[in-house]
């Protein structure tokens, strides 16, 4: 399966060189993959991931690594959110870390799909583990899509769809955003982050590639254990940086029923009062 992925690494434009002026405009200088990982905490975050796949790690780096590299070169020092959960710089990329360890950790405590016969289950273990992960790291990308007017040097208009940021650039917030277009918006944006051959390989599963799709489009209503799991690693990993206690929500039951509940009262409050910055 793996010899799948293996493929010539993807020939990335070079990163313009920064300047005083640039730094002087409060412009950000986009920062390679490798050194934006490199913090003690996205490290331990990794090594986390890696623990919870049970793979060797020339095979997680295929798997897993490839596609968190491609996450960090497209996020680069984003926010998470305006000013809620992770509104720091470098906010998105450690939430899309978290999430990803926590939805592993979650993920080893079911059996899918549920209800398939052990054969099965096992036969399709791997494939479910790298969709749980997929579906987490790209749940709230689409914000660097519709959420975000970015800006680079020079004046031009920056769009994720053009690729990695290979010159410095500042961003804003946009006034007025939809709070739900991001989930929807996800579909810009995640072949950048999964190859077709991971997508050739998940799309051999009908239940598993129904589920994520579902997940990519942010109708998590339908996406069934898929959906239950990344929005219980959402709120884990929300609830870790606001302070809470992420293990209470990870324990806590997530019904179909109280979720939709649950988004339809966000949803109206939303409406109501406008809380643009969730």
């Amino acid at each position: 399966m793996l010899r799948l992925f293996q493929r010539k690494a993807a020939v990335l434009p070079p990163v313009a060189a920064v300047t005083e002026t640039a730094l002087s405009k409060g412009l950000l200088q986009p920062k390679p993959a490798a050194e934006l990982l490199a913090t003690p905490r996205r490290q331990k975050l990794l090594e986390h991931i890696w623990q919870r796949t049970s793979l060797s790690r020339k095979q997680f780096h295929t798997l897993y690594r490839v596609p968190l590299e491609r996450y960090a070169d497209l996020v680069q020092q984003f926010p998470a959110s305006e000013s809620h959960h992770h509104a720091y710089l470098g906010g998105m990329l450690d939430h899309g870390l978290e999430i990803v360890a926590f939805a592993l950790k979650l993920r080893q405590s079911h059996l899918l799909p549920a209800g398939a016969s052990p054969e099965d289950q096992a036969a399709q273990a791997e494939a479910w583990t790298a969709a749980v992960a997929y579906a987490a790291l790209l749940h709230d990308i689409g914000k660097i899509a519709v959420d975000l007017h970015v800006e680079l040097q020079g004046g031009r208009i920056w769009h994720p769809w053009h690729g990695p940021l290979n010159q410095p650039y500042r961003f804003r917030h946009r006034e007025g955003r939809e709070y739900r277009l991001h989930g929807a918006a996800t579909g810009l944006l995640y072949t950048q982050i999964l190859d077709s051959a991971a997508l050739d390989w998940l799309s051999g599963y009908p239940a598993l590639w129904s589920q994520l799709l579902y997940v990519l489009s942010g109708q998590y209503e339908h996406a069934d254990m898929l959906g239950e799991l990344v929005v219980q690693a959402d709120r884990a990993s929300v609830a870790q940086e606001l302070g809470g206690d992420p293990a209470k929500v990870m324990a806590a039951p997530k019904h179909a029923l109280q979720r939709k509940l649950l988004e339809g009262l966000r949803y109206l409050v939303t409406s109501t009062f406008n809380l643009t910055h969730f």
